[in-house]
């Protein structure tokens, strides 16, 4: 049995490897590879001009009032060639010598950042400098001074094209940033990125957890590949509206989407944004569910659940990854709350201090509950909209409701059950107040 053998892994020489070398300044990547090739060309184009391979000539006469025909200048270029390669004499050891300095310039700057360039153009100067006066040659096919001027118009192009794709690149990330914070937020970083520094602070924010309903049996229905389209498709209708209204999207979980207002950016209107953009959410399903049925994939059916209140914004992870994101009870709350959009049958539902940052809203109670993870308890409402836009027929409805909660909390059972049973056919859902008139029976037999 022959022994077996250990297999090395083969060693590459790329750019993480160079990195590792920490060098001063060092910028290496793939776009180098263009910038040394220009660079080559802007230097064969002055090498030839130097040598008068090609020179242009520029003519320019002041006529002024002279003229009879009105014209006052007279600007021309002209081309000639006064060295020819094929017949020249041999060109001598300097100048070999200094091309090889110039080439060398121009392979290894684009290696380098703007300061790392800077310095190789100066030891290149030096370089030259001291090859013609060590080395001198009676009539230099190039002059030292147009040398330099080699030097400085090189370093000056790559300084051109490092700005250029610094502003492409600077470009690719604003429209990255736009992808999680709206625009306005995004032009504010640029202007100013010291506004918002990566420090903790406790500040008083809107969450919106968006969560879909029925996820679980219908990632079973669907390929992985159908399964990330229609992901997709939810989350673009989920964040377009979001960012509409000035929030930022946290992050994606599975099927859900927390955004959150007041952090980055500091809002005094987060808490109405955040209502508004959730009710824009749902009032545009319909458009999503038609481009789910144009792809033949399964309908979206949402539940959304706002808290405001205090929490920690700020950097949050370790030293190998970080996450400018926020923390606490407001955002505990936010999540139990979505969850609870299935039980009581509604598509949003806020939590009270929402509903108390919003008083010319109308909503419509639901419980008093004490969430998962939580101690102190929390009253639900669902966001109804402008009192000035609801029709006489909802409002009626709604005193009906808070007179049904009246008589419930104090005991009045027959007249929370007449009320109940009214608004379950009337209004609805019935699902929910089905929890309430189940909640009497058991009360009555206590």
């Amino acid at each position: 049995m022959p022994r077996p053998y250990r297999c090395w892994p083969i060693l590459r020489i790329d750019d993480k490897a160079a990195a590792k070398l920490k060098l001063p300044y060092y910028n290496a990547n793939r776009r180098s590879v263009t910038f040394t090739l220009f660079l080559l060309l802007v230097l064969l184009l002055l090498v030839f001009t130097g040598l008068g391979v090609f020179r242009l000539y520029f003519d320019f006469d002041w006529m002024g009032d002279a003229a009879d025909s009105g014209q006052f200048f007279s600007f021309k270029i002209r081309g000639g060639q006064s060295l020819n390669l094929f017949e020249s004499e041999p060109f001598g050891r300097v100048f070999w010598f200094s091309q090889l300095a110039l080439v060398a310039l121009a392979i290894l700057m684009p290696l380098f950042r703007i300061v790392g360039g800077a310095v190789l153009a100066v030891l290149t100067a030096i370089g030259l400098t001291i090859l013609h006066f060590q080395f001198a040659e009676p009539v230099p096919n190039i002059p030292l001074e147009f040398e330099l001027l080699i030097v400085l118009v090189l370093f000056s192009v790559y300084v051109l094209l490092s700005y250029i794709v610094e502003v492409r690149d600077r470009k690719r990330v604003n429209q990255l940033l736009s992808q999680y914070v709206p625009e306005e937020l995004a032009n504010e970083y640029r202007r100013d990125p010291q506004i918002y520094e990566l420090r903790g602070e406790e500040r008083n924010i809107s969450v919106l957890f968006c969560d879909v309903v029925g996820f679980s049996a219908i990632s079973e229905q669907l390929e992985p590949q159908q399964l990330a389209q229609w992901l997709n498709l939810f989350f673009a209708h989920v964040s377009r509206i979001v960012v509409r209204y000035r929030g930022a999207i946290d992050k994606y979980m599975g099927d859900s989407v927390m955004a959150v207002w007041g952090a980055p950016a500091r809002s005094e209107s987060h808490a109405y944004d955040a209502l508004s953009a959730a009710m824009d959410i749902q009032s545009e399903i319909e458009s999503l569910n038609r481009k789910c049925l144009e792809q033949k994939l399964p309908t979206v059916t949402l539940g959304i659940g706002i808290s405001t209140g205090p929490a920690m914004v700020g950097p949050l992870g370790s030293e190998y990854r970080m996450d400018y994101t926020v923390v606490g009870d407001t955002v505990n709350v936010a999540q139990r709350l979505e969850e609870q959009t299935r039980k009581y049958q509604v598509a949003i539902i806020v939590s009270d201090k929402t509903a108390e940052a919003l008083p010319e809203m109308q909503f419509r109670e639901l419980d008093t509950v004490t969430v998962k993870g939580r101690k102190q308890t929390v009253t639900m409402y669902e966001p109804l909209g402008v009192e000035e836009q609801m029709n006489d027929i909802v409002l009626n409805w709604l005193k009906m409701h808070k007179k049904a909660m009246k008589a419930s909390k104090s005991g009045d059972w027959d007249l929370a059950t007449e009320l109940f049973t009214q608004l379950r056919e009337d209004w609805g859902p019935a699902g929910m107040y089905d929890l309430y008139l189940r909640g009497i029976e058991q009360a009555r037999k206590l």
